[in-house]
């Protein structure tokens, strides 16, 4: 393991020492400020663009060396959402949303080259992990649409994803699954960091889309596994959704 890995994931490993909750702390999640308030911004479905000669994350995570890879799923936990890239020179990184942890791994650069890679984890509190699979129907032609859960005339609640193109990814979910993803953050008021990936199928009379999407602060992570499939010509709210698995978790601070 290099010294570089090592040295990262020192700082990272360690349980926040033991305190008393405050009453705040004893309030059921159900109940929590992230829990409740506005209506949660609805997002619109944007471009996914898709480049061929860029290899599938099983590809990618094989190009990681394999004592990083075994550190990361230590790490990590049982794992609930992954993946790798490789970024324009051909360097790999991946990110590994677990049971036990948020990991991301990313190529450490010497002289204009990828030499080694550093680790990160951000430790999931334990006890917070909330899983929830969603039905991924299309709404009845004719009808009104889902509405955003919240309360009526409820204020709409906006967050800042970083980067923007976020929202284009995001708005291809349902809307309860919007909320679902979103709804933690509200209460921070920050920015939230999103990471994405995806694969396209493409047959002659539909599309087969694998979307994997993590949003995070320091406090709070969601992430979302789903697969879908559309007909060739119909809109993104026509969809078919085979699965939609999505977790929320708090994270320990650092």
């Amino acid at each position: 393991m290099d010294k570089a890995w090592e040295q990262e994931f020192a700082g990272r490993d360690r349980m926040p020492e033991r305190r008393d909750r405050t009453p705040a702390d004893r309030t059921p999640a159900a109940v929590r400020p992230e829990h409740a308030g506005g209506v949660t911004q609805v997002h619109e479905p944007g471009a996914l663009p898709v480049d061929p000669g860029v290899p599938a994350r099983e590809g990618c995570w094989e190009l990681l060396p394999g004592d990083v890879r075994a550190k990361t799923l230590e790490k990590a936990g049982r794992s609930l959402v992954w993946w790798a890239r490789v970024y324009d020179d051909g360097a790999p990184f991946a990110v590994v949303f677990g049971d036990r942890g948020l990991c991301r791994v990313q190529p450490v650069y010497r002289n204009g080259r990828a030499q080694e890679h550093r680790g990160e984890r951000v430790r999931v509190e334990p006890g917070s992990l909330l899983s929830r699979s969603f039905d991924g129907r299309p709404a009845q032609a004719g009808g009104a649409g889902a509405a955003a859960p919240g309360r009526p005339g409820a204020p709409v609640e906006r967050l800042v994803l970083d980067p923007p193109e976020a929202q284009g990814v995001l708005g291809h979910f349902p809307l309860d699954v919007q909320d679902f993803l979103q709804r933690p953050f509200l209460a921070g008021r920050r920015t939230v960091t999103a990471e994405w990936y995806y694969e396209e199928t493409v047959e002659p009379a539909h599309t087969g889309l694998f979307v994997l999407l993590c949003l995070s602060t320091d406090r709070h992570v969601t992430a979302i596994e789903a697969r879908r499939t559309l007909d060739r010509g119909a809109t993104p709210d026509r969809a078919r959704w085979h699965s939609l698995t999505c977790h929320q978790a708090r994270l320990t601070p650092r």
